[in-house]
């Protein structure tokens, strides 16, 4: 049974507005919204969600924790052209089929790319050059990567402990 999920974000002139999708929606389109704040938690219930794009809003922040339960079929996080000034991405290390991230044009100054090493599959990782990226020095000894992580093995501060 097909069940309606309802988005609900605020646009920067403080606007409350709810966007409507399917269950078994594929894709979940929030582009060009003048979104500042979004809660997600309603992707739990989107268990074959392949794509999530969010671009060109205005997120400072944005929580990715919901993509744990639903994303084992995820393919794209879009969230270029937004205000992010800092991602946790632990939550994509549970989606096994994730083949793009995309957070160019953000104010990240630095990103820990350690869950991104949990998803064989990427092939596209987009993110400014200037954006300090990070790992956890264990995963150095992990046999195979995505072709993009080690395309960015020289750009990466290795660190004994991936919190600090």
């Amino acid at each position: 049974m097909v069940s309606e999920i309802f988005i609900r974000y605020v646009t920067t002139n403080g606007i409350e507005k709810t966007a409507c999708f399917d269950s078994d929606e594929t894709g979940i389109n929030l582009d060009l919204r003048n979104i500042a704040q979004v809660d997600l938690l309603p992707l739990v219930w989107c268990e074959k969600i392949e794509t999530i794009c969010l671009r060109n809003n205005s997120l400072s922040e944005i929580d990715l924790s919901p993509l744990e339960k639903s994303g084992k079929n995820l393919k794209a996080v879009r969230l270029s052209h937004n205000r992010l000034q800092e991602i946790n991405l632990e939550p994509l290390s549970s989606c096994p089929n994730l083949e793009e991230v995309s957070i160019l044009y953000n104010r990240l100054k630095r990103v820990d790319l350690s869950p991104l090493f949990h998803c064989p599959n990427l092939k596209e990782l987009n993110i400014d050059d200037d954006v300090g990226l990070t790992a956890d020095l264990l995963l150095r000894s992990v046999g195979s990567w995505p072709e993009v992580l080690i395309e960015r093995y020289h750009r990466i501060l290795w660190k004994a402990d991936p919190t600090t």
